[in-house]
């Protein structure tokens, strides 16, 4: 691989093949103007990780394909990614938290934490309630890394669609089994038509797929309207 060792400035044609390359990347989408202290800091971090580790730019106002791909939804945004998958992701990332991102990307430090701000508050209250939640969460892309990967207990995801009639015979059971392990588990429910990267990433082409996720990785699966006593299994697996 030649040396890359100042950010790449990738578009609609070229950013899913940034994303394939076997480094981590740290993609930056924004619109209109880009805040100068970020953009300094990404040329420092490419050019002292070259080798390393990728740093992207991307204008999302300008590239409407890569802006639904990720979710863009206006607020400049710092993405994670490594091992084809999101990792994480920072809302209006000042310098100091994207080197933190790079840091962690290259398993030197923990994940980045987002800025004490009214917006990140509500967000951090919404976690701690959905964690002892006794109704199964809606989830999409915007939520998915904080929701499940980074839940500190077992989350059940259910790939379905609301023209699936399999969905909706297990959804019952699922709104029932939410109740009795509240607090314990999170039953998670991802819309695959909405969220087409997710569907793809976890190979949710049948539905309905139920995944369990432990610890941020996908432990064990169903396919299918399985029975209660199915589903039940699952759960009381991850639980041990």
């Amino acid at each position: 691989m030649s040396i890359i060792d100042t950010p790449i400035t990738t578009n609609d044609a070229s950013f899913q093949r940034v994303l394939a390359n076997p480094l981590p990347v740290i993609v930056v989408l924004w619109s209109g103007t880009l805040d100068s202290r970020v953009g300094e800091v990404l040329y420092e971090l490419a050019r002292e990780e070259a080798y390393k580790l990728l740093v992207a730019r991307l204008r999302a106002d300008e590239n409407p394909k890569a802006a639904q791909y990720f979710a863009y939804d206006g607020t400049p945004v710092a993405i994670g990614w490594k091992s084809g998958e999101e990792k994480t992701r920072l809302m209006n990332p000042d310098p100091d938290q994207v080197r933190q991102l790079a840091a962690y990307l290259l398993d030197r430090g923990p994940a980045p934490q987002p800025r004490h701000t009214p917006k990140a508050a509500a967000a951090q209250s919404q976690t701690r309630s959905s964690a002892s939640s006794t109704h199964p969460i809606t989830v999409d892309i915007a939520s998915f890394d904080r929701q499940v990967l980074r839940s500190d207990i077992p989350v059940l995801v259910d790939f379905w669609a609301a023209w699936c009639g399999p969905c909706r015979m297990i959804a019952p059971t699922l709104e029932k089994l939410a109740g009795e392990y509240g607090g314990r588990i999170k039953i998670a429910k991802l819309n695959v038509e909405e969220n087409a990267q997710l569907a793809a990433r976890y190979n949710a082409q049948s539905i309905p797929l139920l995944v369990l996720f432990k610890n941020g990785k996908p432990v064990n699966q169903l396919l299918g309207a399985h029975p209660e006593s199915n589903i039940r299994k699952l759960i009381e697996q991850a639980l041990r």
